[in-house]
């Protein structure tokens, strides 16, 4: 009796194709680097410990982008604190309390994280006069989108020297995933280690 061999339903190149596609979306990053900066009279200061300070109207999303890019950071060596657990509400803190925080965390720097604009619309910025760290620039929104209100995003992200308040460093970033907070929060950590890294901070 003659066997043949059975021929696939689906050819073998398709199905190649196919898995190349799914590692390429699966691998597809949820943030984009527009630009970086830092400060050349900061060149080789090197922190030891960085203050997470989300600026947004959400608690719940703040405390969670905060958490998650601590957990990220301390995964890699980096000290790190979540402002939340010293500051509640972080809209309605007084320039004395965040100052206070920084002292109290042990902080040498303070890394911000603010929303600009939400789709095509710039977020709204207000807040109390004589702001420390960002915190004068509190938005109309979320520290990261909730995916019922928009998926697009631009991202403010700045490095701060705690014992001089001075900007050292700033990146600003879109992503087109905004409702998935717990990824790009993953994201961005990642993004900090390399970059401060990279730039001498870390």
């Amino acid at each position: 009796m003659i066997h043949y061999p059975l021929k696939p339903s689906v050819p073998f190149s398709l199905l190649c194709l196919l898995a190349a596609c799914l590692l390429l979306l699966s691998g597809c990053s949820a943030i984009k680097v527009v630009e970086t900066w830092n400060n050349p009279g900061k060149s080789g200061q090197r922190y030891q410990k960085l203050l997470i300070l989300g600026i947004g109207h959400d608690e719940n999303l703040r405390s969670m982008a905060e958490n998650i890019i601590v957990e990220e950071l301390q995964r890699n060596g980096v000290a790190a604190v979540a402002s939340h657990k010293q500051i509640k509400d972080i809209d309605s803190a007084k320039r004395d309390d965040v100052v206070a925080m920084v002292r109290a965390t042990g902080a040498d720097a303070v890394l911000s994280i603010r929303a600009v604009s939400k789709g095509d619309t710039t977020v709204t910025q207000g807040g109390q006069n004589a702001g420390i760290y960002g915190t004068a620039m509190n938005v109309g929104g979320t520290v990261l989108a909730g995916a019922r209100d928009y998926s697009l995003a631009t991202l403010q992200t700045n490095l701060y020297d705690s014992a001089t308040a001075g900007l050292v460093w700033t990146a600003t970033i879109k992503t087109n995933d905004a409702g998935r907070v717990a990824r790009v929060s993953r994201e961005l950590a990642r993004f900090f280690l390399e970059q401060l890294r990279k730039d001498g901070f870390l």
